[in-house]
C-alpha cells in the first residue's frame, strides 16, 4: 500500500506541535483553527497507520513512530526550504547552492578555505553554505538530508547510503613550551603525555573525546588542569609552561615561532588522522554538490610534511 505524501502545512503543524508540546499552541502559531489543526493531525496518523502523538496532562509528546516521522518530516521541510532557496538563486541569476559541513580542524588546519575561494572564482553563481560541526553530527545531518557534503575526521564506518573519499591527513602533536621537560624529544608515546597537566580546548571538543578514549585504553584519565574556549588561549598557557596541549599539526605549526612552543609527534596509530570527504553517491547529489565534490577532490592527497620543531 502506498501512503500519500502529507501536505506541507500538516507537516509544519505536526513539528510545531511537538516543539511546543501542544496542538492548540501549534494551531495558533501556524494561524490555523484549533479544530482544523486537530483534524490535520488525525489525518496524518490515519495515513501513517500508526499513532504519532501521546497526550498527557502537560501536553503532547511523540510516540516512537512519531519520532521517526518527525525526523523524516524535518528532512522534507529542509528539502522544501532548499528547493525555495535554489529557485530564488536561479531567479536572481544564480545556479543553486551546496550545504557543506566540516570539522574545525578541516577548516582551520587545511586548505579548505583556499579551495572554497578558488571554487567561488570558478563558479560565482553557486553559493556554498558552510557550517562547522563535529564528525558525528555531520554524518547524522547528511543521512537526514540536512547537508550535501561533509568533511570528517573520524575513522568510523560511514552509515549506509553515504560514500567516503580520502581527502587529507594530519598528525596529532603534543605542544609544549621550549623549556618543558619533554622539549628535547622528537616523538612521544601518549602515556608520556599523560604524565603532565593538559589544557582542554572546547573549540575542538571532539578531540578531547578521542584523547579521553585513548587514555581509558591505557587505564588512565587525562589531567585537564585548564579548560579554555579558544586555541589561542591554549597556546598561551602552553607557552607559559603551565600545561601540554594536543593539537593537529596543521592548526599549530604556523604559530610555533610566534608563541615560542614546540610540536612533538605523538607516536600512536590513532594520532595519524585521515580526513574524509563524505557524501551520497554522485548520481544522488544535486548538480552543484557534484561540482564541488570534484573540485575538492582535485587535490586530495595528503599535505606535504611540516617541520614540527620550529
Amino acid at each position: 500500500m502506498t501512503t500519500p505524501p502529507p501536505d506541507w502545512t500538516s507537516l509544519r503543524l505536526y513539528l510545531t506541535a511537538l516543539e511546543l508540546g501542544s496542538i492548540a499552541k501549534a494551531a495558533e502559531h501556524c494561524g490555523i483553527a484549533n479544530s482544523a489543526a486537530a483534524k490535520r493531525i488525525q489525518v496524518l496518523e490515519a495515513e501513517a497507520r500508526v499513532g504519532l502523538i501521546e497526550r498527557h496532562a502537560r501536553g503532547i509528546i511523540a510516540t516512537a513512530a512519531g519520532e521517526v516521522f518527525a525526523r523524516h518530516a524535518r528532512g522534507l521541510m529542509d528539502l522544501a526550504r532548499r528547493l525555495e532557496e535554489d529557485m530564488d538563486a536561479f531567479a536572481a541569476g544564480g545556479a543553486g547552492s551546496v550545504r557543506l559541513l566540516a570539522t574545525a580542524s578541516s577548516i582551520g588546519g587545511h586548505d579548505l578555505a583556499e579551495r572554497l575561494a578558488a571554487f567561488a572564482r570558478l563558479y560565482p553563481r553557486i553559493v556554498v553554505d558552510l557550517r562547522e560541526l563535529t564528525s558525528a553530527p555531520i554524518l547524522q545531518e547528511l543521512i537526514e538530508g540536512r547537508g550535501d557534503i561533509g568533511i570528517v575526521t573520524t575513522n568510523a564506518r560511514v552509515p549506509a547510503g553515504l560514500e567516503a573519499r580520502p581527502w587529507r591527513e594530519d598528525r596529532l602533536l603534543a605542544i609544549v613550551s621550549r623549556d618543558h621537560p619533554l622539549a628535547g624529544r622528537t616523538a612521544l608515546r601518549f602515556s608520556e603525555v599523560l604524565e603532565h597537566p593538559l589544557v582542554d580546548v572546547l573549540e575542538i571538543g571532539a578531540l578531547s573525546l578521542l584523547l579521553t578514549e585513548a587514555a581509558q585504553d591505557l587505564g588512565r584519565k587525562p589531567d585537564y588542569r585548564y579548560r579554555v574556549t579558544s586555541m589561542d588561549a591554549a597556546r598561551r598557557l602552553v607557552a607559559a609552561g603551565l600545561a601540554v596541549n594536543v593539537m593537529p599539526d596543521r592548526m599549530i605549526v604556523p604559530y610555533l615561532d610566534r608563541f615560542g612552543v614546540l610540536g612533538i609527534a605523538i607516536d600512536e596509530p590513532w594520532a595519524l588522522r585521515r580526513l574524509r570527504l563524505v557524501a551520497r553517491a554522485a548520481d544522488a547529489l544535486p548538480g552543484p554538490a557534484r561540482i564541488l565534490v570534484d573540485h575538492l577532490m582535485e587535490c586530495s592527497s595528503a599535505d606535504q610534511d611540516v617541520n614540527f620543531q620550529a
